[in-house]
């Protein structure tokens, strides 16, 4: 059953680089409904992964699993696709969702942030190019490490050559693709600086510790007296993998 405009609402919420993120609420009954598809679509995922790469939106897995995955490398790469949900469109997934699913789960032909069926949905679509991805490392010189967390795509390494060349892999790889990189936000680190951050957390010394960033707003959640905030934080300061089975 598709979903009709009058179920759901569009909120914009500003972003920290003064853009805003868009956002799709849908009404109880089918959000329920949307809840009962995602057993079918994590079937469906489970089956078509062949690189097992992505640490988001998957039960026993978080940021920080992600991250741990690249300590021991000196070097890092970061890469972030633009507007991640939105870039997914029904061609990327019609010959492997039916469409019956999407037609329950796409809004305009897309799976919007904000539907509980968009984050495994955008993920069985950019399997394919995980495969392709973790395919063309292998060409390299070295062993890379590669994994992604949603719409961030991070490398490791210790040939600090293969910097630009595993750039050049993922932009050739995505070429006319439907996704596209922001580049300003591609981030090249050097261990040798004390600290690489990754996801959000910081690998250094054999350990993951929140960042500095993130010590500055328990500071100023403190400050604010801003209990809930402050809760959050503390709780993504330690910095723990999920537990097994979670």
């Amino acid at each position: 059953m598709k979903i009709q405009k009058k179920r759901y609402k569009v909120f914009q919420i500003p972003k920290n680089n003064g853009k805003y993120r868009t956002v799709y609420s849908v009404d109880q009954e089918v959000k329920d409904r949307l809840r009962l598809i995602l057993p079918l679509l994590q079937k469906i995922k489970d089956n078509l992964d062949a690189t097992n790469i992505n640490y988001a939106f998957e039960n026993g897995r978080n940021c920080v699993m992600g991250a741990s995955q690249h300590q021991g490398n000196n070097y890092s790469l970061s890469m972030d696709l633009v507007n991640f949900f939105d870039s997914v469109n029904r061609e990327h997934v019609r010959d492997l969702i039916s469409g019956n699913i999407l037609e329950n789960c796409l809004i305009d032909d897309s799976p919007r942030q904000g539907l509980p069926t968009s984050p495994l949905i955008a993920t069985i679509a950019f399997l394919k190019f995980d495969y392709l991805i973790v395919k063309a490392l292998k060409r390299l010189s070295e062993n890379v490490v590669y994994t992604r967390y949603a719409d961030d795509l991070t490398f490791s390494f210790n040939d600090p050559t293969n910097n630009k060349l595993i750039q050049k892999i993922v932009e050739e790889i995505l070429q006319d693709s439907g996704f596209a990189l922001n580049r300003k936000k591609t981030k090249f680190q050097n261990k040798s600086n004390g600290r690489i951050v990754i996801n959000g957390v910081s690998l250094g010394n054999g350990k993951v510790r929140p960042t500095r960033k993130t010590l500055k707003k328990i500071r100023a959640a403190r400050h604010q007296n801003n209990k809930d905030s402050l809760r959050g934080l503390l709780e993504w300061a330690k910095c723990k993998e999920p537990k097994a089975g979670a």
